[in-house]
């Protein structure tokens, strides 16, 4: 079972959130925080997925990723908000979180994207997709030469929250064949997660 992590300030919400993984038996919740600073405490558990709400008492929870990563280097930190905001996906995403899901998405819908995490898989609600692909669609960089063609398209599926093994089929490969694309992706553009790839590619 994994681990995951909540930071919540509507303590309601986070209570309901806790429940449902609970019942379903989907996570284990090691720490259910209001804030930031309670879940860098000493001796707080280091969860697989920390959730994290970006309007938070301290401030933005966008600004905390990299303090939350630093603290939880193996964790992926997924944004959970009721703000919609292409801007904010995009911050979130260079600031390097793992996906970017609306509180209005179902929780089951939240629970299935969290899941195939595992399978490379991106957790982004379908309005948040949006943000990534229109901005993708707007911005053009030099450093996409460094790639080709079957490389890009990679990317592409990748950045539009598909998981490795949906892309595999979408480009009729094998899941061998995309771990090794994104192994020369990486290697090219001096990177090392896919985070950061999306990041990249957010700017390109």
């Amino acid at each position: 079972m994994k681990e995951i992590g909540l930071i919540e300030d509507d303590n309601i919400l986070r209570n309901a959130y806790a429940k449902y993984f609970k019942i379903t038996q989907t996570f284990k919740v090691v720490f259910s925080v209001p804030d930031i600073a309670d879940a860098l405490s000493p001796g707080t558990l280091h969860p697989d997925i920390i959730l994290l709400d970006v309007n938070l008492r301290s401030g933005s929870g966008i600004d905390g990723i990299k303090v939350l990563s630093s603290r939880f280097p193996n964790s992926k930190i997924v944004i959970l908000s009721s703000m919609e905001d292409a801007r904010l996906t995009r911050l979130a995403i260079e600031n390097g979180a793992t996906g970017y899901m609306l509180k209005s998405s179902s929780l089951a819908y939240i629970t299935e994207s969290l899941l195939k995490l595992d399978e490379g898989g991106i957790p982004f609600s379908p309005a948040t997709i949006s943000h990534v692909v229109q901005t993708t669609q707007r911005e053009s960089r030099t450093e996409i030469s460094e790639l080709t063609k079957r490389e890009l398209e990679l990317v592409k599926l990748l950045s539009e929250g598909l998981a490795n093994k949906t892309a595999a089929d979408r480009l009729n490969v094998t899941y061998f064949t995309i771990n090794q694309h994104l192994k020369n992706i990486y290697k090219k553009l001096g990177i090392n997660s896919k985070s950061e790839l999306i990041s990249w590619y957010l700017n390109k």
